[in-house]
């Protein structure tokens, strides 16, 4: 064995102290660092080893040192996801993501908007359960569940219902029935509509407006009669008030005010006399008089003793 020049043996000491100091420092082979934002949680994730599997406490906002070979972390948002499956490729993915389900015998597709949220103490059962992370979560499991909840809900629903009064019933059910699939481990559906209306085959499109026209006809044509009712209504009873009016000015009529309104008249017969009594052959005529006993006299006293 050659003797070894001490100048490489002391540079040599030195690599192998640098490289230990390195290791302490965590930078070694597999070592790792992830950085977890504000509004997300981490999850450790034990991929070799006795411990494989979900570790069982999550990892709050901050830097996560970890082994790269043999550990993974998963982060998981701790607010409101929007998710929203369109056929348009200039929103939500640059495919087409529309729902299509059956109803009536027939295929309506639309465009669906949901919201949902990760129970952070349960993300470990999520995880453990279906080994995916959100992204991969919301492009598979979502899409596929919230179209079989489709069409578990339309079930026994007519075309023409899907866009009017039952379809806020539908999506009750449609969100009822993602609880029911995701609850038990930690994901909650806040919210699920339509981002636009359902679209449908011609025929059944031509068949729902023509529908909906006749409807709106007959409600106009209803509208119309109660007017006219009522209108009729109005002008019987003005009928009847009148009628009673004259009966009861009928019924008041008396000698008494016969009498009252024949005088009436001769005192304005006599404003407008001018003081001057007609004549005729034998003499000046008697002053006229609306009185009906004015024409009789009275019996001469010799008529009266006979």
């Amino acid at each position: 064995m050659k003797n070894i020049p001490r100048r490489f043996l002391k540079l040599t000491g030195i690599t192998v102290t640098l490289a230990i100091i390195a290791s302490g420092c965590g930078a070694v082979p597999g070592s790792s660092v992830k950085r977890i934002p504000a509004g997300y949680v981490g999850l450790k994730v034990e991929l070799y080893g006795e411990n494989r599997g979900v570790q069982n406490a999550t990892i709050s906002t901050g830097k996560v040192w970890y082994n790269g070979y043999t550990e993974e972390i998963v982060v998981f948002p701790d607010h409101v996801q929007y998710y929203i499956l369109t056929a348009s490729t200039e929103e939500g993915s640059p495919v087409d993501e529309s729902i299509s389900f059956g109803v009536g015998g027939t295929t309506v597709n639309a465009d669906v908007s949901l919201s949902y949220f990760f129970n952070t103490q349960k993300i470990k059962d999520f995880y453990g359960k279906y080994l995916k992370d959100p992204e991969q979560f919301k492009a598979t499991l979502v899409r596929s569940e919230t179209r079989n909840c489709f069409n578990q809900s339309a079930t026994g629903l007519k075309p023409e219902e899907i866009v009017g009064n039952k379809q806020a019933q539908l999506l009750k059910d449609v969100q009822t029935c993602l609880n029911n699939k995701f609850g038990a481990v930690g994901v909650t559906f806040d919210s699920v509509g339509f981002v636009s209306k359902p679209r449908f085959d011609e025929s059944i499109e031509a068949q729902i407006t023509a529908r909906f026209q006749a409807e709106q006809q007959a409600v106009a044509a209803k509208a119309q009669l109660e007017v006219a009712e009522a209108e009729s209504k109005r002008k019987i009873a003005e009928a009847r008030g009148e009628a009673e009016a004259s009966r009861i000015k009928a019924s008041t009529v008396s000698p008494l005010t016969i009498r009252l309104r024949e005088l009436e008249l001769q005192e304005e017969m006599i404003k407008k006399w001018d003081g001057i009594l007609p004549t005729y052959l034998g003499g000046t005529a008697p002053f006229p008089s609306f009185d009906p006993n004015a024409g009789h006299s009275l019996p001469s006293a010799s008529t009266a003793k006979k």
